[in-house]
């Protein structure tokens, strides 16, 4: 077992015990975001351009809310493989419907983690990474069981009775979890029809123990604001501060250390 998996094991642990993990605090003070300045605006948009149109929401009705928790079936059996040995690969379909590893040079729509909500699709992306991983709740407990039949490899089971027995890896709960705290994951909303981006609201992201994080966003009239540490054990919430956004991007608070951060859920509003 990892690292990642000792700390969701003792989160596990903690949970049971405690109830540690289930009720996360989220009593922390949030102050307003900082304006980046022109050069950390620059260096975010050579990272990943931003797209060049964003469809507006209607005015009209109300904006909905909608909890991505990495545990949708749908979410999960759309990534290439289920992502059985956690890794959430870069997913596209081939000519013939079925799921291929996403090649930019054949494929126009690609995604990693794509949840559809009541009118819209929630999209968690990797930046400058093929793929990030989705950790099972539970941690990793064995990595024997055959290869299903479909071609796609072994994948993560459960110990019973000191025998890997399968799981079904679409009906078992995920956390997102980075490769390091450098890792970007962007997080956008994309319309279900033509997938064009669309503008949407932030309403609460959890950030699970133990590494806390930044979190950048792009408003409508272009310009970026961040919180350079959101503390890890939280569940934050950013009411009027994160709205009309084109885009969301998170990564560890301490970039270059090798430890990764995980995320619980993130509540958005389309």
């Amino acid at each position: 077992m990892n690292g990642r998996g000792y700390d969701l094991a003792l989160c596990l642990i903690m949970t049971t015990t405690l109830g540690a993990c289930a009720e996360l605090k989220s009593s922390h003070t949030l102050g307003p975001p900082t304006q980046a300045t022109p050069d950390q605006t620059a260096e975010r948009e050579r990272e990943s351009q931003p797209p060049k149109a964003v469809q507006a929401r209607s005015a009209e009705s109300p904006h909905q809310a909608c909890l991505v928790t990495f545990d949708d079936e749908a979410a999960l059996g759309q990534i290439y493989g289920q992502a059985r040995s956690t890794l959430a690969l870069k997913t596209s379909r081939g000519s013939n419907g079925q799921l291929q590893i996403c090649d930019s040079t054949k494929h126009s729509n690609c995604w990693t983690y794509r949840q559809h909500c009541s009118r819209s699709d929630i999209n968690l992306d990797t930046i400058g990474s093929a793929h990030y991983h989705l950790s099972m709740e539970t941690g990793i407990e064995c990595y024997t069981l055959p290869d299903p039949g479909d071609g796609l490899g072994r994948g993560f089971g459960r110990l019973v009775e000191w025998k890997c027995t399968d799981v079904d890896w679409v009906k078992t709960p995920r956390v997102l979890t980075s490769h390091d705290q450098s890792q970007w994951v962007k997080v956008w909303a994309s319309t279900t029809d033509t997938r064009l981006p669309m503008y949407f609201d932030l309403d609460s992201i959890q950030v699970l123990p133990d590494t806390s994080i930044q979190l950048w966003f792009r408003k409508r009239d272009g310009t970026w604001w961040f919180w350079p540490e959101l503390q890890a054990g939280t569940t934050w919430t950013f009411r009027e501060h994160v709205r009309d956004v084109s885009e969301v991007r998170i990564r560890g608070a301490k970039a270059g250390r090798t430890s990764s951060y995980v995320i619980g859920s993130v509540t958005i509003r389309d």
